[in-house]
């Protein structure tokens, strides 16, 4: 069985060119999701699931996926471990396939266990002045506007919250 898939996409050509490409390809089953919402990658995901050895599956696009490269290493890896060929048909002449190999699979498994083992990015700090990030000291009028707070009774913790400081930075400017 030969299956194409075609996403309607603005980052990809038009659905009734990827849909011409695929017939001339000769494929039985034509699916077309609209959009790139996590519904339609779950169908795409599903057809995936009953494809079999032996059966094809062709696309205009790698990105007609939407997949992370991490993601999409692991989905080629998954469809040629069965025995199904991937073929990449950006034209009517050009294309490329990829078939069942233990030098292709071998080399995707070592992709796909690089992807799970990757360290994820750290964590970013919180932006803003409290709590983490450079901030820019307070103009001398903000200074001056903080003092006279202070001198009119304000707590250190209410001027830290209008200027977004902490107390010690408010006490530390308005000490000076």
């Amino acid at each position: 069985m030969r299956y194409g898939i075609i996403r309607d996409a603005s980052f990809l050509p038009p659905p009734a060119e990827q849909r011409e490409l695929l017939e001339s390809r000769g494929c039985d089953v034509i699916i077309q999701e609209r959009g790139s919402t996590p519904d339609a990658a779950h169908r795409i995901d599903r057809l995936l699931f009953s494809v079999k050895n032996g059966d094809e599956v062709v696309v205009q696009s790698l990105v007609v996926f939407l997949k992370s490269t991490g993601d999409l290493v692991q989905t080629l890896r998954n469809l040629l471990e069965l025995g199904a060929r991937i073929t990449i048909a950006s034209s009517r002449t050009d294309s490329v396939t990829l078939s069942p190999s233990e030098e292709l699979i071998g080399a995707l498994n070592l992709l796909a266990d690089h992807e799970s083992r990757r360290p994820a990015p750290p964590a970013t700090r919180a932006r803003g002045r409290i709590g983490g990030g450079s901030r820019n000291p307070l103009s001398p009028y903000q200074i001056d506007y903080a003092r006279k707070l202070h001198g009119e009774g304000a707590s250190l913790r209410s001027i830290g919250l209008l200027f977004q400081l902490s107390p010690e930075d408010v006490w530390q400017l308005i000490g000076r």
